[in-house]
């Protein structure tokens, strides 16, 4: 079960990345095409890849990752990967709203706007990447107060040990 869904994660990131990365190329103004014809096909492959591939690989991405976060110990990268994965839904969002800008006719996106959302998605996908693969350990003064202080009480659903929670019968006690 784990070996699966680790697998589709993966394959998920891949092609969420993979999109993010494409889809700031096919953005292109009518001066850069032959002909306003391929300006039109190009637009409806850019919305079907964002659409039918890019955006369900995202969901399932974060999906199945939410899944492996019960499965792992959630030590300090992962918190900073969680802000880097935010990062890609940011750049995601960005590439979305730039594709419903071009279904207006005198559209015209700035190359500086493709070449920002192509340097935000590498940016944001090598950060997910340095940490997952190199797990660093994060200092503490990195780290805001309020996420290393306790707030006092239990945590739900976290026993202490085999018999917390239990009584002789076998039935659980009310806290």
């Amino acid at each position: 079960m784990l070996i699966a869904l680790k697998s589709v994660h993966i394959i998920a990131i891949a092609i969420w990345a993979g999109g993010l990365i494409a889809l700031p190329a096919l953005l292109r103004r009518d001066d850069e095409m032959a002909s306003r014809a391929a300006v039109v096909r190009l637009h409806h492959f850019s919305r079907f890849a964002y659409d039918a591939l890019v955006s369900p690989a995202a969901v399932l991405a974060i999906a199945t990752g939410t899944a492996l976060i019960f499965f792992v110990v959630a030590d300090d990268w992962l918190f900073l990967k969680l802000v880097a994965v935010a990062g890609m839904v940011g750049v995601h969002m960005l590439i979305g709203r730039v594709l419903d800008q071009l279904e207006s006719p005198d559209a015209r996106p700035a190359s500086w706007k493709r070449a920002a959302l192509l340097v935000g998605a590498i940016v944001t996908i090598l950060a997910v990447l340095t940490l997952v693969l190199g797990r660093p350990s994060i200092p503490e003064s990195w780290m805001p107060g309020w996420l290393l202080e306790g707030q006092g009480e239990e945590l739900p659903l976290v026993s202490e040990g085999p018999s917390a929670g239990s009584s002789s019968s076998g039935r659980e006690t009310p806290t």
